[in-house]
C-alpha cells in the first residue's frame, strides 16, 4: 500500500531539526529552541544543523554562512511562539587549528582564536528583534570565553547565564512624545543657575568625546536664550541647548532622569529640519550620546547613521572643503567632524558592525595634530584591516604597531587641539580629568582590539594541553609561543587600563553615566578574566585587578549596561576561583605523590574534597562528583600501603572500596613510578647540613648579658 504523502508543514519530524534532536534521532519542531530541548532542559544546545564545508574554498565557506544565516533568521523571526524568548546564538562551529603568526592567518581558518566561526552572531534586543553583533564586538568576545571556560571547567554560572543569548538594552522611565513636547515651554522653567550647572555637568562628563561646542560661547548665549528673545539664531540653538541640558541631567549625581528625557524630548523635537545644516549634525550627535548614555545602543546606532549622512552632504569629511571657510566655522567643522568619528568609531568597534566613516585627513600631520583623531585613524585600520578581513597580516600588524609608537611620542601635543588638559585633575584636584582619561583608555583599547585573537589563542592552546596527556601535548605544535609578545601586550594593556580609572575611585560626585569608562573596564575585565585561564597569573595580577574592575563597575549603578557588566564580571570572578581551585590541588597532589614515594602513607587522605565549583553547582560527595555533573573530579586513589604511584589513562577507575572516579588528565601529569621518583632523586646532588652552624647563628634560646641579668636581680 502507498504511504500518503503529507505537505512539509503537516509532517511529524521537522525537516530541518536542531542538532541535538537530530544527533539523538528524535523529532524536531524546528524551532528555536524545540520544544523537545525545552522539555529536556537542555535549551543551551539547541542550535541549528551546520552543515560540513570544505576548508580549502573560502568563497563556499561564505556562501554556506550566508545562506545559513538567512535560512536561520527566516525561520526564527517568522513566528511568534512564546518558547523563542530563549534566545540562540547563532555561532558557526569549526575546527580546532592555528597557523604560524607570521604569516597570514584568516579567521575562518582558525576559528580558535577568535572563536567566531565564519558566522558572527545575531542577538535578540528586549523587543525580541535580531540584532547583529560583529567579530569585534565585546558580546562575540565574551561568548569565545564562555566557550573556553566550559572547556576548562565545565559549567558554571558564567557559562549558565541567563541573559547570555540577549542584547540588554534599557528603556526610558517615561516616554513624552513629540507632540506634548511642542506644546510646553521649558525654558522658562529653568534658573540660570540650574542651566549653568547642567552646562558644565554636560562638559565634565563629555569631555573630549563629544568635543562639540566651547563653554563659553554657551554661556554667553544662555541668558538671551532663557529669556525667550525670537531670533533665527536662537531658533538654531534651541535644540542644542535642550540636548545639552539633557546630557547634563542625565550624567549629573542627582536623581535628574526624568528632566533628562523631557530635555532629550523637546531637543529631539526641534532636530528634525528637512536639510541638513551644522546644528543638525551636532543636533543628532547629542542624540546619539544621550542614547548611548541611556544604554540604548540600538537606538544611538540609527541616529548616529543620520549624523553621518549629514556630515558627508556638508562635506565636513573634506579638510580641504572646510578650509574654504572662515577660520571660525572650519574650527566648528573639524570638531563636529571629529566627534562624529568617535562616535561612529566607538560603536562599530563595540557592536562590531562597519564603520559609517573613513578619513581622508593625514593625521599625523603636524599641523593641528589632533591625538583622539589620530587613535580614531587606529581604529579604523584594525577594523577594516584585521577584524573586517577576517584575517591578521604580519604587514597588518607592523602598520598598527608602528602607528601605536608613533602616536604615544607625540600625542601630549595632540591634546591642546582636542581641548584636553594634559594633567590628571581639573580645578585644583575638584575633578578627574576625564577628557585625558577618555584619550588614553582608548589607546589601550586599540592594543587590546588588535592582540585579543592572539590571547585567546593561546589560552585555548593552554587549555588543550592540560586536557590532553603528555604524550599528545608533545606531538601538538608548540606555535602560541611566538605570539607571546602579543598575548603580553593584551594583558598588560587591561591592567594599565584598570590602573588608570583608578582614580574615580577617589571621587564621589563624578559623572553616573560614562559609556567610553565604561566599556573600557569591561573589556579589560573580559580580558583578564580570560588570561587567568592561561596560566598566566603568576607573571600577572590578575585577581587584584578583576577585583579592581567589579569595584569600578559598581560605581555606575544608573547605567544599566555598567550593572549587567558587573554581573557578568562577578560570574567570572567565581569561574576563576574554580579553576584557581583546581590548579592548587593539582600541586597538592603532586606534592603529596611525591612524600608518598619517599616516606610511604599510612593513612586514607582526609583532605576536604569539597570544592567551589561544587559548591557553586550544588554537587557533594566525598570521591567524585554526582552523575551528570559536566565536571570532571580531580582526585586520586590511593591504595594503602602502596608504594608505586598510579599512572591515569582518563578512564573510570575503581578504588578498593568499590568506588568509582573519573581519571583526570591533570593527575597524569604529576604521577610519576617509583622507578620515575628513583632517578630523580639520584639527580640531586648530596648536601650536608651542619648543625653546628644553626647553633651558632640561630641559637634556640634567647641569650642575655651578665649586665642585664645583674639588673634583673
Amino acid at each position: 500500500m502507498v504511504r500518503e504523502k503529507h505537505p512539509p508543514a503537516h509532517r511529524g519530524k521537522y525537516q530541518r531539526a536542531c542538532s541535538n534532536c537530530k544527533r539523538r534521532k528524535e523529532r524536531c519542531d524546528g524551532m528555536l529552541p524545540c520544544a523537545r530541548c525545552v522539555y529536556r532542559n537542555v535549551v543551551y544546545e539547541c542550535q541549528p544543523v551546520v552543515p560540513k564545508r570544505r576548508a580549502s574554498s573560502c568563497a563556499g565557506n561564505a556562501q554556506t554562512a550566508h545562506s545559513l544565516e538567512t535560512n536561520v533568521d527566516a525561520g526564527s523571526v517568522g513566528t511568534t511562539n512564546p518558547r523563542q524568548g530563549v534566545l540562540n546564538e547563532l555561532d558557526l562551529q569549526a575546527t580546532n587549528q592555528w597557523v604560524d603568526p607570521c604569516q597570514d592567518w584568516a579567521f575562518g581558518d582558525s576559528p580558535t582564536a577568535s572563536m567566531h566561526g565564519q558566522m558572527s552572531r545575531m542577538l535578540r534586543d528586549p523587543l525580541g528583534k535580531h540584532m547583529f553583533i560583529g567579530d569585534s564586538a565585546n558580546l562575540s568576545f565574551l561568548q569565545s570565553i564562555r566557550k573556553l571556560v566550559e572547556c576548562s571547567i565545565g559549567q558554571s554560572s558564567f557559562t549558565k547565564d541567563p541573559l547570555r543569548y540577549q542584547m540588554v538594552e534599557d528603556t526610558p522611565v517615561s516616554r513624552s512624545s513629540l507632540l506634548q513636547a511642542n506644546t510646553r515651554q521649558l525654558a522658562s522653567t529653568f534658573t540660570l543657575e540650574q542651566a549653568t550647572y547642567l552646562i558644565r555637568r554636560y562638559f565634565l562628563a563629555t569631555s573630549c568625546v563629544l568635543d562639540l561646542f566651547d563653554e563659553a560661547d554657551l554661556l554667553e548665549k544662555l541668558p538671551a536664550w532663557l529669556g525667550n528673545t525670537s531670533s533665527a539664531e536662537m531658533d538654531m540653538v534651541t535644540p542644542i541647548y535642550y540636548l545639552v541640558f539633557a546630557v547634563g541631567a542625565q550624567t549629573c549625581p542627582e536623581d535628574k532622569d526624568e528632566l533628562a528625557e523631557t530635555c532629550f524630548s523637546h531637543g529631539r523635537y526641534f532636530s528634525f529640519p528637512e536639510d541638513p545644516s551644522i546644528s543638525t549634525v551636532q543636533a543628532y550627535a547629542l542624540i546619539t550620546m544621550y542614547l548611548l548614555n541611556a544604554s540604548r545602543r540600538n537606538a544611538a546606532f540609527m541616529n548616529l547613521g543620520t549624523a553621518v549622512r549629514a556630515a558627508y552632504a556638508l562635506g565636513l569629511h573634506r579638510k580641504e572643503i572646510s578650509a574654504l571657510f572662515p577660520p571660525a566655522e572650519f574650527k566648528t567643522r573639524e570638531r563636529l567632524w571629529r566627534a562624529i568619528r568617535i562616535l561612529d568609531l566607538f560603536m562599530s568597534a563595540s557592536l562590531g558592525r562597519p564603520p559609517s566613516t573613513s578619513e581622508t585627513r593625514d593625521t599625523l600631520a603636524a599641523e593641528n595634530y589632533s591625538a583622539s583623531t589620530d587613535l580614531c585613524a587606529m581604529f579604523e585600520t584594525i577594523l577594516t584591516e584585521v577584524y573586517s578581513k577576517r584575517m591578521i597580516s604580519l604587514a597588518a600588524l607592523e602598520k598598527v604597531s608602528e602607528h601605536h609608537r608613533k602616536w604615544a611620542a607625540c600625542f601630549h601635543n595632540g591634546l591642546a587641539e582636542d581641548g584636553i588638559q594634559p594633567t590628571d585633575t581639573l580645578d585644583g584636584g575638584l575633578w578627574p580629568n576625564i577628557g585625558l582619561l577618555h584619550v588614553k583608555e582608548a589607546y589601550y583599547w586599540t592594543i587590546m582590539l588588535l592582540t585579543r585573537p592572539f590571547l585567546v589563542e593561546s589560552v585555548s592552546s593552554c587549555i588543550t594541553s592540560a586536557n590532553t596527556t603528555p604524550m599528545e601535548s608533545a606531538r601538538s605544535p608548540k606555535t602560541y609561543g611566538k605570539t607571546q609578545v602579543f598575548v603580553h601586550a593584551c594583558i598588560d594593556s587591561a591592567i594599565r587600563t584598570l590602573e588608570l580609572l583608578r582614580i574615580l575611585l577617589d571621587y564621589d560626585d563624578i559623572p553616573k553615566r560614562l559609556p567610553f569608562i565604561v566599556n573600557s573596564i569591561f573589556v579589560s575585565a573580559l580580558v583578564l578574566g580570560l588570561a587567568h585561564f592561561g596560566d598566566v597569573d603568576k607573571v600577572f595580577p590578575i585577581q587584584v585587578h578583576l577585583k579592581l574592575a567589579h569595584r569600578l563597575l559598581d560605581m555606575f549603578p544608573h547605567d544599566a549596561i555598567a550593572r549587567r557588566n558587573a554581573t557578568i564580571v562577578d560570574y567570572l570572578m567565581h569561574a576563576c576561583d574554580v579553576i584557581t581551585e583546581k590548579r592548587t590541588e593539582l600541586g597538592r597532589n603532586r606534592s603529596s605523590s611525591f612524600v608518598e614515594g619517599m616516606f610511604g602513607r599510612i593513612d586514607e587522605d582526609q583532605m576536604p574534597r569539597r570544592t567551589i565549583h561544587q559548591e557553586l553547582t550544588g554537587q557533594s560527595g566525598k570521591h567524585g562528583t554526582q552523575k551528570g555533573s559536566m565536571a570532571p573530579s580531580y582526585h586520586a586513589s590511593h591504595n594503602q600501603g602502596q608504594t608505586k604511584g598510579t599512572v591515569f589513562t582518563g578512564t573510570e577507575l575503581e578504588d578498593p572500596e568499590g568506588r568509582s572516579e573519573v581519571a583526570d588528565p591533570y593527575m597524569e601529569k604529576c604521577m610519576m613510578t617509583q622507578e620515575e621518583f628513583e632517578a630523580a632523586l639520584q639527580l640531586m646532588s648530596p648536601t650536608t647540613l651542619w648543625f653546628d652552624s644553626y647553633d651558632e647563628a640561630f641559637p634556640l634560646f634567647s641569650t642575655m648579658g651578665t649586665g642585664t641579668r645583674a639588673n634583673l636581680g
